[in-house]
């Protein structure tokens, strides 16, 4: 599931729609870009201050590692709100459940998408999600997935993502186009990148958006990661959402991650949400 679309800060990365977009590389667009720059290297910063001091064992490329990963090798976990369809590498037969719930600290709203992820061969997977508001379902999500290799001696891996949405409420359709990247400094430190295009309604061709989404990793031990995600839509407006998280292996295929940020959705006030999502991996 990735960062919601809709007005709601949670919604099954692929929930409900998100800010209305239009050109992606205005004046003002680029400046909000700037501004967003600025919020994420604090965060970067403090990761790697952190690092040195992480105490037990951190998992090496050669660890079987947890049930949220963005790659297996090499070792990267994985964003909690913006995830992907299955590690980069996938093996084929891999399997995934999991659910992602968003709660606004303020409002009281919730969200929550269970979805299944499945790989069918190796190296590309997909993925059925059914993003929920309250009982209600508000879309239906597919994704595919592929792997484009591993460089720089397997520190270095990347790939590819198609999302698409239909939007029961509106009737409208939606599309992301996503390169995904993902690279290990160290035995503790990871980052995993996103960028692409979002055509935000099939009805209006001039309707995209640019997605940026960096993610920022320290294993703190073999049970438990320290993680930090940004994710970015930039059209006429721009619209973020800050997720510090941990990640809680409680074995290799059972993983518990959580959090809780600013969210900001285009043309609107900040809010505050807190979100969990439980995965099972087979």
């Amino acid at each position: 599931m990735e960062r919601p679309t809709g007005d709601s800060p949670v919604g099954g990365g692929s929930s409900t729609r998100y800010y209305a977009a239009r050109p992606i590389f205005s004046p003002n667009a680029l400046g909000r870009w700037k501004f967003q720059v600025s919020i994420g290297a604090p965060s970067v910063v403090c990761l790697l201050l952190m690092a040195p001091g992480a105490r037990g064992h951190t998992p090496s490329d050669a660890d079987d590692g947890d049930a949220a990963l963005s790659s297996e090798m090499p070792h990267i976990p994985e964003p909690m709100v913006f995830d992907l369809v299955r590690p980069l590498g996938v093996q084929q037969g891999e399997f995934e459940t999991n659910v992602l719930a968003g709660h606004g600290l303020r409002s009281g709203e919730t969200e929550w998408a269970p979805e299944l992820e499945y790989a069918v061969r190796d190296g590309l997977a997909v993925e059925f999600e059914l993003p929920f508001e309250n009982l209600s379902v508000a879309e239906y999500k597919l994704a595919v997935q592929g792997t484009l290799g591993t460089l720089s001696r397997q520190r270095y891996i990347h790939g590819w993502q198609i999302i698409g949405r239909y939007h029961r409420h509106d009737g409208d359709f939606s599309a992301d186009a996503l390169y995904l990247a993902g690279y290990r400094w160290n035995h503790a430190i990871s980052t995993f990148n996103m960028v692409g295009l979002r055509w935000c309604d099939f009805k209006h061709c001039d309707k995209f958006s640019g997605i940026f989404n960096t993610n920022w990793f320290v294993n703190l031990s073999d049970r438990w990661t320290l993680g930090v995600e940004l994710d970015n839509e930039i059209g006429s407006r721009w619209g973020y959402l800050l997720m510090p998280q941990l990640h809680l292996d409680f074995t290799n295929h059972v993983t518990l991650q959580f959090g809780a940020g600013p969210t900001r959705l285009a043309g609107k006030r900040t809010k505050w949400m807190a979100a969990w999502r439980m995965i099972f991996a087979f």
